[in-house]
């Protein structure tokens, strides 16, 4: 269901209601301040002319300057409260919008760039912050203060009344009308500035591949036209408000050479006298100032107005592969979900689902299975599957966005059965679909047909928490955080409290098992040790052999190894032999390599090509037979064959 802009205020302020009741009271004191403040000005203006003491005037005014310093005191720390307010509640819609990100399937993050994605969390929400607390302060409190003047005009004299009265409407009918077409505007803005961004981030990530190749002249070919067209949008958005304020001030120099005219032939005729002159002239003026803000504060609503539309779009997404613990209808209607697993004895849990969005809590039992905790069989029966072009924004529209998705399946018919506790050797050439293998065990995608049963079980019917705390995988890339050491080989475990935490002796043990002890002695602040990102300062070895780390801590009961190896030196390697071995006893693996002594301690061989099983059986059993693939392999060599 897509929010408003009114309904993202009450979903994310009902949190702070004490907060925002506080901000009420002080606004609305401070409005009446500033229009008690020129009934002081009136009267002392009338005291003055009729020739009152000066003990009269001064105390006046110093009633006047009692006022004047508590409004605009007042002011100042509402513009802080407001200001606080909004940040806190738009904080908790950028947490939701990054768990429904994280969420959101690996074809997502394929289809987009992180400057993109970075763009949605950050900069549409950063819009709806200043959304948030200038509405409150610059749009709500001065819309309530021309009200006050209007009503203050009405109960002075109703001429001077219909004078604000239609000074006010006109002004607001004009902005109504060039909404739309400046939302649109802004709405441009924004997609065109994350698409700049994303160009950006690709192109700085490659920096090393663009230089090395004179990419430059290229790269700056493609930035100039998106920047050209972003600054061609905003000077159409300065354009569109300059003309806006032009108008609309316009309106305020008519209206006061209207409250002018009337106000001095009233007092000429004797029929007001100088300090209501002043009242009128003094409120009208004051008119300008609310509606000066609220034209200020319609490029920043606009603006939100628009965000408020991209981070719709954005919650609609829905994931393809549904958690076997939540229920579809729950899925669709909370932005981030929670879930809990009990009863693990019987084999089957309820979960809850709290909607981070709607602030409340739908629970609805629903059965799923939960794995042992020992090495699982694996068994593939008939997987099919084909990468998307797309995610569906809509379930109704699903028929319309199946015609559209790709047809070419990387797995075709794909089966095999490995016993528990046994290691399985996937080799192919580039593109075979080995790597795509192991991502649906991982349940990183769905399979487009077939099942991929764990110890009988399948994968969809497994929480996907508890599938992923058993299966555990290093691939080639190792992707290292700007974090302590420690954060990085418990992948901040400590910081989930629903898991129990890693300790230090535990995290050691590790190190030295992997033979990374002399490294590890050599870091300034052991385990406390900040890394760089990315894993600047380490080598692509010991990259790998935290990575290896974090699997021993984790204690998967299936391992998968993409090629883990083939960034190693052969001295580095062998650290990792006596470590793979222990890692595999007693636990089901899957092993992708090209080398031949990468597979040696393979139980099974399964060879893919084209996205499908073209030999599987014992090792030893097809080592032996002239006739298999495996053994041309042997005999001709894995890596000119396969590479």
């Amino acid at each position: 269901m897509k929010k408003t802009g009114v309904t993202f205020l009450t979903t994310y302020l009902r949190p702070f209601s004490k907060r925002v009741i506080l901000l009420t009271i002080l606004l609305l004191v401070g409005i009446g301040l500033q229009l008690f403040a020129p009934q002081v000005i009136r009267q002392f203006l009338d005291a003055a002319q009729s020739g009152a003491e000066t003990r009269l005037l001064v105390s006046m005014g110093l009633v006047y300057l009692v006022v004047v310093v508590v409004q605009k005191g007042l002011n100042l720390y509402n513009t802080y409260l407001s200001a606080d307010l909004g940040w806190a509640a738009t904080n908790r819609l950028r947490g939701d919008l990054a768990a429904h990100t994280m969420r959101l399937d690996m074809g997502f993050h394929k289809m987009r760039t992180p400057g993109e994605i970075i763009e949605r969390i950050d900069g549409d929400v950063g819009n709806l912050a200043e959304y948030f607390s200038q509405l409150i302060v610059h749009v709500f409190s001065n819309a309530i203060l021309l009200i006050g003047v209007l009503f203050l005009l009405f109960r002075e004299d109703w001429r001077f009344g219909l004078i604000g009265l239609a000074y006010a409407c006109v002004t607001v009918i004009f902005l109504s009308l060039i909404q739309k077409p400046n939302v649109a505007l802004w709405g441009d803005i924004s997609r065109t500035s994350a698409d700049l961004f994303g160009y950006l981030e690709e192109r700085f990530g490659g920096t090393e591949d663009i230089r090395a190749n004179g990419g430059e002249a290229y790269v700056m070919q493609g930035l100039y036209p998106k920047m050209a067209l972003l600054a061609d949008r905003r000077v159409r958005v300065d354009l569109f408000g300059g003309f806006s304020f032009t108008t609309s001030y316009m309106f305020y120099i008519v209206t006061m050479v209207v409250t002018l005219a009337l106000a001095g032939t009233l007092y000429l005729r004797g029929e007001m006298t100088i300090g209501t002159v002043y009242l009128m002239v003094f409120y009208i003026g004051l008119m300008e100032g609310p509606i000066k803000y609220i034209r200020r504060q319609m490029g920043n609503l606009q603006r939100a107005v628009a965000s408020v539309s991209r981070i719709n779009e954005f919650f609609q997404l829905e994931p393809e592969v549904k958690d076997a613990s939540t229920s579809s209808a729950t899925v669709a209607s909370t932005s981030s979900a929670t879930v809990a697993s009990t009863s693990s004895a019987t084999g089957t849990s309820t979960s809850s689902a709290t909607g981070a969005s709607t602030g409340k809590t739908v629970t609805e039992p629903v059965e799923v299975t939960v794995l042992p905790a020992y090495a699982p069989s694996i068994q593939f029966e008939n997987v099919r599957f084909g990468y998307k072009d797309q995610l569906s924004v809509n379930r109704e529209q699903e028929d319309e966005h199946d015609a559209l998705r790709t047809t070419h399946y990387v797995l075709n018919d794909v089966s095999f059965t490995l016993k528990p506790g046994k290691v399985l050797g996937v080799l192919g050439r580039t593109g075979s679909g080995k790597t795509t293998l192991t991502r649906l065990i991982f349940r990183l995608y769905d399979v487009d047909a077939g099942r991929i049963l764990l110890d009988g079980v399948d994968v969809r019917d497994v929480s996907l928490r508890d599938l992923r705390q058993h299966v555990g995988m290093v691939t080639q890339e190792v992707q290292l955080f700007e974090a302590t050491l420690r954060d990085n080989l418990t992948l901040f475990r400590s910081y989930d409290p629903t898991r129990p935490a890693i300790s230090d002796a535990q995290i050691i043990e590790a190190i030295d098992t992997l033979g990374l002890s002399d490294w590890f002695q050599a870091l300034p602040n052991g385990l406390d040790t900040r890394l760089k990102t990315g894993g600047q300062g380490l080598s692509a070895g010991e990259a790998q052999l935290l990575a290896f780390t974090r699997l021993f801590l984790r204690d998967p009961q299936l391992v998968i190894l993409d090629e883990a190896s083939s960034r190693l030196d052969p001295a580095t390697e062998q650290l990792l032999e006596r470590a793979i071995d222990r890692l595999l006893q007693e636990r089901t693996g899957i092993i992708i390599a090209h080398r031949l002594q990468t597979v040696k301690r393979a139980d099974d061989i399964l060879i893919l090509e084209n996205g499908r099983s073209v030999e599987n059986g014992a090792r030893l059993d097809l080592a032996n037979d002239p006739h298999s693939r495996f053994y041309q392999l042997l005999k001709t060599g894995m890596q000119e064959v396969l590479v």
